[in-house]
């Protein structure tokens, strides 16, 4: 039995804030569920300042307080969590004052909130806040049902004139990759909806130890209907004999790898006959990718990049600018790095400038691939400025100094 699993049970039969069991009396000819998942709440950015770092966090509240605001203003039967609400184990008292508000909106509108962990928001052992995850005081407190062992747990309910059984788990880490799918072989094989925290086989980028839903499997699974999936920041449908695997995304763009994704939730209805299942957009901070290459810029990439980053430029904007291309060693010297970056941080809500793809063009041989390459000593004072062009205080801007000079030291 899992660590969790060996814990006290909770009970997972419908309760309200009272204790008494919630009464099930609407009359309604479908199921409306509300998914979501990928929230992160408390995500940090490197070189983001406190200020626009809450900022930022504010909006990723906001994602989610759209999906269950849909939910309780709607009054959902279901409200699905597929894990990673949070970014770490340990949330800020403020997210978690924050959820908590949400949760008490949902239980007031009737609808039942059920969730798993994420890879995110999962203890890794019992030296992480002990080994209980952030969601475990929610549901004690009778916020939702936490399905947050290993191995399958299930609760049947009547919605909407029949019972409806729903489970899930929580894959842990060391899980090996094995599909949460299996768990309903053996002793779930009343389970019409399932929650979980994996990719959906054919979406998402995954590792060797990534949890992988396989089609094949749900399609065994004849009572199967539903499978929400968290993980896979992309929203993804598909068809699995009678099932419908669904992976919510993310409500908000996480990384400028994202920015093909648009953010949302999930809005299903279950009916007798069939499921239909559509995506409710969230609103997505404006964000940009911009390359810039010496030799569309005839190696002058300084005036070039500071006309780029106007252009693109808000006070909303999330920016990434790439300098590219090959450049002589004298190019490279006059290229005043720390300018560019705080040019553009002066303009943005965010900006990161990225040379790793610039490389010293091999003056006296025919050019290679790659052609010279910086010296770890330019890199090192070039990795340094940027990081003290970067920081917010005189004492952290000393400190990087000196450690460049440490460093430099050993090198000559």
């Amino acid at each position: 039995m899992s660590r969790v699993a060996a814990r006290k049970r909770r009970t997972l039969a419908p309760r309200m804030a009272s204790g008494s069991p919630i009464p099930y009396n609407r009359v309604m000819s479908s199921i409306l569920i509300v998914a979501t998942a990928d929230n992160h709440l408390g995500r940090y950015h490197a070189r983001m300042s406190p200020a626009r770092l809450e900022m930022r966090r504010e909006r990723l509240r906001e994602g989610f307080e759209r999906a269950a605001t849909y939910a309780a203003e709607h009054r959902a039967d279901l409200f699905l969590h597929g894990g990673d609400l949070f970014d770490t184990p340990s949330p800020s008292n403020a997210d978690l004052d924050f959820v908590a508000s949400c949760l008490r909106r949902l239980r007031d509108a009737g609808t039942r909130v059920f969730a798993v962990g994420g890879n995110h928001d999962t203890p890794s052992g019992r030296t992480v806040q002990g080994g209980i995850a952030p969601l475990e005081p929610l549901a004690e407190l009778d916020g939702l049902t936490y399905f947050g062992s290993d191995e399958l747990e299930k609760v049947r309910l009547e919605l909407g004139g029949r019972s409806v059984c729903v489970g899930g788990l929580t894959p842990f880490p060391g899980h090996g990759g094995r599909d949460p799918l299996d768990a309903l072989a053996s002793g779930g094989e009343d389970v019409e909806v399932f929650v979980t925290h994996g990719c959906i086989e054919g979406h998402g980028i995954t590792g060797g130890r990534d949890p992988v839903l396989l089609k094949r499997m749900a399609a065994a699974l004849p009572n199967l209907r539903l499978v929400i999936a968290g993980h896979d920041h992309g929203y993804a449908v598909e068809r699995a004999g009678s099932a419908r695997l669904v992976a919510p995304g993310a409500t908000e763009q996480m990384t400028f790898g994202e920015i093909g994704n648009a953010p949302g939730f999930a809005v299903i209805r279950l009916g007798d006959g069939e499921v239909r299942v559509r995506h409710e957009r969230t609103a997505a901070q404006p964000r940009e990718v911009l390359t810039l290459t010496s030799t569309s810029s005839d190696g002058d990439l300084g005036p070039g990049a500071l006309e780029l980053i106007e252009r693109a430029a808000s006070p909303d904007a999330m920016l990434k600018l790439y300098l590219a291309g090959p450049v002589s060693r004298e190019e490279y010297r006059e290229l005043e790095i720390p300018a560019i970056l705080a040019f553009g941080q002066e303009r943005c809500f965010h900006f990161e400038l990225d040379v790793s793809q610039l490389y010293i063009r091999d003056e006296f041989a025919s050019e290679v691939a790659r052609g010279v390459r910086i010296s770890q000593q330019d890199e090192i004072r070039t990795v340094t400025e940027e990081m003290i062009a970067a920081a917010s205080a005189d004492q952290e801007r000393s400190w990087l100094a000196a450690a460049r000079d440490a460093i430099l030291e050993r090198y000559a």
